[in-house]
């Protein structure tokens, strides 16, 4: 899918208020495409305030939207009819879905099939849905699967994961069962300015540059298990990887995206310190480990890259001294 000459593409951001949201508003604005997002009531952050993340370009329309509302979803449809659907609507942290599966399996799978039936619901309309996967769908153990493609079974090792799963399977279902055109992205640990600080390497990030302005030397730094290794990926780069697949992903697939190159949670540590000039006093603490966890994550980009052209940009010391950088100043 491109853009005409003779029409804009229209796209709607189902969770724009998300960090995805909030820099791929701005990309698709740029591109001269009429955009938009919705938002729920509780969102926490100030709807038009783009410029903070992600440049100076503003939102066209933002509408109020819960997923779990279908009539609500088919009302916000029907209204634009948009070309392409972005549903970046996901609870996608790991720790937080172990203390709320309920809230993650309602927003995640529930989600995304009102907004499957609500598509199916309006006749003639044909658009493009992107979904929001996670690499950590793949789960599993064994490293001799390592880098992970999309050929691999999925085995997931935690309640986020599995909700996920199922959403590429029911995206699978309605697409062989009523050709909705739709994809699903696997991500691979997004991270990037502006991540909510739920997430260890933005809380780490926070933490850092709390000692840097107190003028600390060490610090006593509470975390989880430090030696699992993760495909972490800047949120710019994967951005770009949405809006290539809109453009020229095959309807019904799946796709991988990451940085292709795992690391340990240590190895993110060490690089804090480094960018800070405050050294971490590592702690150990129980209630900060995961029941399940799976030891690596690194994806095979293989797929996307053939289909599309992509491939991650920014190195991991760059995303980390952003990240570093936007929460000192």
């Amino acid at each position: 899918m491109t853009m005409s000459d003779t029409k804009k593409i229209s796209s709607l951001i189902i969770g724009g208020t998300s960090l995805f949201g909030r820099y791929l508003i701005p990309q698709l604005i740029r591109r001269g495409e009429n955009v938009t997002a919705t938002y729920l009531k509780a969102a926490d952050i100030e709807r038009d305030d783009l410029s903070k993340y992600a440049g100076t370009e503003k939102c066209t329309e933002w509408v109020e939207l819960d997923v779990l509302d279908r009539e609500g979803i088919v009302s916000v449809l029907k209204r634009f009819m948009p070309d392409v659907i972005y549903d970046l609507a996901v609870q996608n942290s790991v720790g937080y879905a172990w203390k709320e599966p309920a809230e993650t399996v309602d927003i995640n799978v529930i989600g995304a099939l009102n907004l499957f039936d609500a598509v199916r619901s309006i006749e003639g309309y044909t658009p493009r849905i992107i979904m929001a996967g996670s690499g950590e769908e793949y789960g599993r153990n064994d490293f001799d699967r390592i880098p992970m493609s999309e050929e691999l079974q999925p085995r997931p090792n935690n309640i986020f994961a599995s909700t996920k799963v199922c959403q590429a399977l029911l995206a699978n279902i309605y697409h062989r069962a009523y050709g909705l055109d739709v994809i699903t992205l696997r991500t691979f640990n997004e991270i990037g300015p502006g991540m909510s600080k739920r997430f260890s390497v933005s809380n780490f990030c926070m933490q850092f540059a709390r000692a840097a302005k107190e003028g600390r030397k060490e610090f006593k730094l509470h975390v989880g298990n430090i030696n699992i290794e993760r495909d972490y990926t800047d949120v710019r780069d994967l951005t770009n990887a949405f809006i290539e697949i809109a453009d020229k992903g095959k309807g019904g697939e799946i796709y991988n995206a990451g940085r292709g190159n795992a690391v340990s949670v240590r190895n993110v540590i060490e690089m804090l310190e480094d960018i800070s000039g405050v050294k971490a006093d590592i702690i150990v603490d129980p209630s900060r480990m995961r029941p399940i966890d799976t030891p690596k994550f690194e994806s095979d980009n293989s797929k996307i890259e053939k289909d599309t052209g992509w491939r991650a940009t920014y190195s991991l010391q760059d995303t980390i001294k952003d990240m570093y950088d936007h929460v000192s100043s």
